[in-house]
């Protein structure tokens, strides 16, 4: 397996190292001026092969080995660590003891670093996953700080229970913003995409919404992405999960969920933040069926995310296979 310092290392049939190097190890390693000339420039005194993808992985390990003193966070440090929600074009991040000129590209930050606040992960320094999460919580907005600590969660074992004690103890710079974050997150977040569905619907006043509850529906037991019961709403991610109702053989417990009187929206497409949501109405279900107004103000949250996103509502004149609406709860 390859090391968090480099990450998975693109085939190479020519034998070359892989990135980043410096100018001197490049020299060192690579004799041939031809096989030079396959090497890229990330910055000034850093190359990478032109296979490799230029990614933050690369360059924050590129940042470390440039400030060896230096330590990884934010962002970086939240890559790896396992954050699968980090932006494509999100900036290395470095911690430094003392300051240092500013470089396009790269984040410098300063202050107290406590000796506990640092570990080491893959031959690189870093923040523990306990500080990261805190630098995420003081550094970015309260949405995309969820979403990072949750993804966090559910990559380092035993992150949420630490994150519990730590919030009920709040102290020093940020703590307040940190014990909000906290309050936010819930550990079982199946994906980023869930999560900020969750968060969007609380904010539009649509609170009910939660990860996790588990309904007895076509025979079995299946656990629903994000819910809310007493709505009898459910959304769904196609691609983001290996249950039931995600690949073969969805439909059909999404028509038993139409069924039994859920209205079932699924959401598809990358996410577009910003954009102008249209009316629920516009191409949001089959012609002659009424759509919930609950429902379609659900839609139209759901939309300022996913311009795409579609709702199913009931299947008008079924038989209902769940009368009593007896859903086993949220799973333990």
């Amino acid at each position: 397996m390859a090391s968090a310092a480099h990450g998975p290392t693109p085939d190479n049939p020519g034998g070359l190292p892989a990135g980043p190097l410096t100018t001197a190890e490049l020299a060192a390693a690579v004799a041939d001026p031809r096989d030079r000339g396959r090497y890229v420039r990330i910055w000034h005194g850093f190359y990478r092969r032109d296979d490799q993808v230029d990614d933050l992985r690369l360059r924050s390990v590129a940042l470390a080995r440039a400030w060896p003193e230096g330590v990884l966070r934010g962002r970086s440090a939240a890559l790896l660590w396992g954050d699968d929600s980090t932006p494509a074009d999100a900036l290395p991040e470095i911690w430094l003891p003392s300051t240092r000129r500013s470089r396009q590209g790269r984040v410098y930050r300063y202050g107290a670093m406590p000796p506990a606040a640092v570990t080491e992960l893959g031959g690189l320094r870093v923040t523990t996953p306990l500080r990261t999460c805190r630098d995420l919580a003081c550094d970015l907005d309260l949405e995309d700080a969820v979403v990072a600590v949750e993804r966090l969660c559910a990559a380092v074992p035993g992150l949420a229970g630490r994150l519990g004690a730590a919030a009920e103890h709040p102290a020093g710079r940020g703590a307040r913003r940190f014990a909000e974050v906290v309050a936010a997150v819930e550990p079982g977040s199946a994906s980023a995409e869930s999560t900020r569905a969750r968060l969007r619907l609380a904010t539009a006043g649509f609170g009910g919404f939660s990860e996790g509850n588990r309904i007895r529906i076509a025979g079995r037991c299946v656990s629903l992405p994000l819910a809310d019961p007493a709505a009898r709403c459910v959304v769904m991610f196609p691609g983001g999960s290996t249950g039931p109702l995600d690949g073969v053989g969805s439909e059909h417990y999404r028509a038993a969920l139409r069924r039994a009187g859920w209205t079932v929206i699924v959401v598809r497409g990358p996410s577009t933040s910003g954009s102008t949501p249209r009316p629920a109405g516009d191409g949001a279900q089959p012609r002659g069926q009424a759509c919930d107004p609950g429902a379609g103000g659900v839609l139209l949250a759901l939309r300022s995310l996913w311009p795409g996103a579609r709702l199913f509502p009931p299947l008008v004149g079924e038989p209902v296979a769940d009368p009593l609406g007896m859903w086993a709860g949220r799973r333990p």
